[in-house]
């Protein structure tokens, strides 16, 4: 397996905290790297998968603690480029897939491509945010078996639609469920948080939409064609602002 290229680059002036956070960060995903290395000889091709997609997700930690440090030391937004949101859920479900229950599935359905202007490894964070939970729910209670996410242009965003069968949430907790410290699976309550703050960076939004059964979220993204409609993305924001 491919090892984290783990650099840590030279100070004139002493590392602030996030620096040593992240220079901390790096060495232990390394380390749990090694010993994911070390259950893969022991587990054989059985574990082959799960073992390539921890790598693959600390390896996506390691970015993320790059693009923190560089955002922190700029003081500015990542430039959006267009990417392909379909693309990406298909990732984020091939990752976590290995520690899914075996009953769990999820289903996208999408016409191909559909190119969003956004940060790729923002769009990340969001859509995994969003997808880990239901797998969290899935571990714990047998009623959540499956995640039906639907991706379609509607004229200049493209609407991605999450659903799951889950026992859905209690409507104390749909009130203020994107608040910092409002979990939907008993968890710390960043999680959609995180996802709703890098979706309004990204000029899109999130919202939890009303359904018979389960929990499901609605995201949308100026699509990549619009990249030059700015009147798209200031309608975005106002709908975010006056959510």
């Amino acid at each position: 397996m491919p090892q984290l290229a783990l650099v840590c680059p030279s100070f004139r002036s002493p590392p602030s905290p996030a620096v040593k956070w992240a220079h901390d960060i790096r060495n232990t995903l390394a380390t749990v790297g090694l010993h994911l290395d070390t259950l893969e000889r022991l587990a054989g091709s059985g574990g082959q998968k799960a073992v390539e997609a921890a790598h693959a997700l600390m390896t996506r930690a390691s970015s993320m603690c790059e693009q923190a440090l560089t955002q922190a030391a700029r003081a500015e937004p990542q430039a959006r480029h267009e990417v392909d949101i379909v693309k990406t859920i298909r990732q984020v479900a091939a990752l976590l897939a290995p520690v899914a229950p075996a009953r769990f599935e999820i289903r996208v359905q999408a016409q191909g491509a559909a190119p969003v202007m956004a940060d790729g490894e923002q769009l990340f964070r969001i859509i995994f945010n969003l997808l880990h939970n239901a797998v969290s729910v899935a571990r714990r209670r047998s009623s959540l078996n499956t995640v039906d996410i639907s991706v379609e242009r509607a004229g200049a965003t493209v609407v991605v639609r999450i659903a799951d069968d889950g026992p859905g949430l209690p409507a104390a907790v749909r009130k203020q469920l994107f608040r910092p410290g409002v979990s939907s699976i008993g968890g710390g309550g960043l999680g959609l948080a995180i996802a709703r703050e890098l979706a309004e960076q990204n000029g899109g939004m999130i919202e939890l939409a009303d359904s018979a059964k389960g929990t499901t979220f609605v995201l949308e993204f100026p699509a990549a064609a619009a990249r030059k409609e700015g009147p798209v993305t200031r309608s975005l924001g106002q709908r975010i602002a006056h959510h």
